[in-house]
């Protein structure tokens, strides 16, 4: 009989005022098969102010089989959050799920088995959307808050570059992270993107800079609800732009010439600007729901173009509320 390697797995929740999609989240982690050999550990990173997590990992405490921990962290910011829970655990791989999800039966089970058959340094797992309001969730965002890949387990990603990986959206939400190789520096994600997102996705390109590799774990599935006011047009323009920021600035970053490859980015921007100039005309005769979406792409087109600090979307930055 094989026994297999002895495995230790911290899952971080990073949360900001959402008791009640934190509770289910725990919950939905503490329901999990724990495979012989593997040892769990689920780590709740609050990055409020006023600990106001702090009662809901308590309630939840004696229900989960796992050992649970508290860790308050300040200022809000994800970046800030994130890097607490890294150092609140000292286990071989960390996994991000956000509070905002469930893990779908068999969860665990399929990211032991990938860690333990392929040797990549991230491993990614599917996102399924669960909208709020279906109605007001145009067929386009679907996209937005998805990862979907018809690939089997095993499958190699790339977050940047030649290779980089199409319609497949790179994030911490339900990635598993080699710490040896992937957390070694001394804060892993950085502040600068902590109040409008990317910060994972900067930390991705450093490490594929330096030799690190990623993978696909469909079986690896969580489920992420998604608010109405998420479907919003507005909100979303103002999330395409962020976004257009941090992939910018996190690509121009982690190049061997930043200021060069971040002019050349808003070379390529400005390219697409006039194309989406170009269909203009059609996209106004269609109306509805692909005009919303035309304006988001031009959305994301300014933020590859903009000058300045990443927009929050989220919350605002500390300096800014003080």
């Amino acid at each position: 009989m094989t026994c297999e390697p002895a495995l230790e797995l911290s899952i971080v929740i990073c949360t900001f005022k959402r008791e009640r999609l934190l509770r289910r989240a725990i919950a939905s982690v503490a329901r999990q098969a724990c495979p012989a050999g593997v040892d769990l550990i689920l780590a709740v990173v609050d990055n409020s102010d006023d600990g106001e997590a702090a009662a809901a990992v308590e309630a939840m405490r004696e229900a989960c089989p796992f050992e649970l921990r508290y860790v308050a962290a300040h200022p809000p910011n994800i970046s800030v959050a994130r890097n607490a829970g890294i150092a609140a655990t000292t286990s071989p791989f960390v996994a991000f799920i956000d509070d905002d999800t469930e893990l779908a039966e068999g969860w665990v089970e399929a990211v032991v088995g990938a860690l333990r058959e392929h040797p990549y340094d991230i491993l990614f797992g599917a996102i399924e959307p669960v909208f709020e309001a279906p109605s007001r969730a145009p067929s386009w965002t679907h996209a937005v808050y998805s990862r979907r890949l018809a690939a089997a387990t095993g499958r190699e990603l790339s977050a940047m570059g030649r290779g980089k990986t199409r319609d497949v959206a790179l994030s911490t939400s339900n990635a598993v992270l080699r710490r040896a190789t992937t957390l070694t520096d001394a804060e892993p994600f950085d502040r600068a993107f902590g109040n409008g997102g990317g910060e994972d996705y900067d930390l991705f390109c450093r490490v594929q800079r330096r030799g690190c590799r990623f993978g696909w774990v469909p079986g690896a599935l969580v489920r992420e609800e998604v608010p109405a006011e998420r479907c919003d047009t507005a909100y979303l323009r103002r999330r395409m732009f962020a976004g257009g920021q941090a992939f910018a600035m996190a690509i121009a970053k982690n190049s061997r010439w930043p200021a060069a490859t971040r002019w050349w980015l808003r070379g390529k921007a400005a390219v697409q600007a006039l194309y989406l100039a170009s269909v203009l005309p059609l996209r106004l005769w269609r109306g509805g729901e692909a005009l919303d979406a035309y304006s988001c792409a031009w959305a994301g087109v300014l933020g590859k173009l903009a000058f300045g600090e990443i927009h929050p979307i989220y919350r605002a930055p500390a300096a800014a509320r003080s």
